[in-house]
């Protein structure tokens, strides 16, 4: 008769080679366990920093064809510490969640000044409030319901980020089917402005 296989609940397991105050560990072990270790935090610095780059990337994008498509914004939105930014999301600890959410919100912000097209610098602080508020109310919706599913304009998002960074056909169509979903000809204008700078001017060299 076989022996029943012991049940170990994942709080009550040890890491091999971890720091324990009653075990000790051979120094392979040890070694072991530091080399994973490294190799654990350098993915994960290089994931931030990917999402950092094409954070500042997008956001590029998106005020370089805004200056021709919608100037109010353009001047509203310009960034002029991209190197700055970068550091800061590269550095933290959520830099997907971070740079999404910076994304997400510059979409808001886009859509209120594309919708209401300013036309008076006086006018741009209502705007920008506006679109603001919007955001906000996204954010507090996935807060109150613990959302894990992802809003339609997170979505386009995220996926614009990636569209940027790898500009794959199957992104686009993703996108796409979503701003159809969304019904906003503003924000479809955006990413298709977006779309002719990574396909064409950015791989030609031009886009810079």
């Amino acid at each position: 008769m076989t022996a029943l296989k012991q049940k170990h609940h994942s709080h009550m397991r040890v890491i091999k080679g971890g720091n324990h105050p009653k075990k000790k560990f051979s120094k392979k072990s040890k070694f072991y366990f530091l080399k994973r270790e490294k190799k654990r935090k350098a993915c994960i610095e290089q994931k931030s920093l990917f999402f950092a780059n094409i954070c500042v990337e997008t956001l590029g994008l998106m005020q370089k064809v805004a200056r021709a498509i919608n100037p109010a914004f353009y001047f509203e939105r310009l960034v002029p510490h991209y190197e700055a930014l970068r550091n800061v999301i590269s550095n933290s600890h959520e830099a997907e969640t971070y740079s999404t959410d910076i994304i997400e919100r510059e979409l808001c912000i886009y859509k209120s000044f594309a919708h209401l097209n300013p036309q008076r610098l006086q006018d741009y602080n209502k705007v920008l409030m506006k679109g603001e508020d919007e955001y906000i109310a996204f954010y507090k919706e996935r807060e109150e319901n613990h959302l894990d599913k992802v809003s339609g304009l997170r979505f386009i998002a995220k996926k614009m980020m990636l569209y940027v960074a790898t500009s794959e056909a199957e992104l686009f169509l993703e996108i796409n089917e979503k701003l159809i979903q969304y019904q906003d000809e503003k924000l479809t204008q955006l990413f298709y402005n977006i779309t002719i700078h990574v396909n064409f001017l950015k791989q030609s060299g031009h886009g810079q």
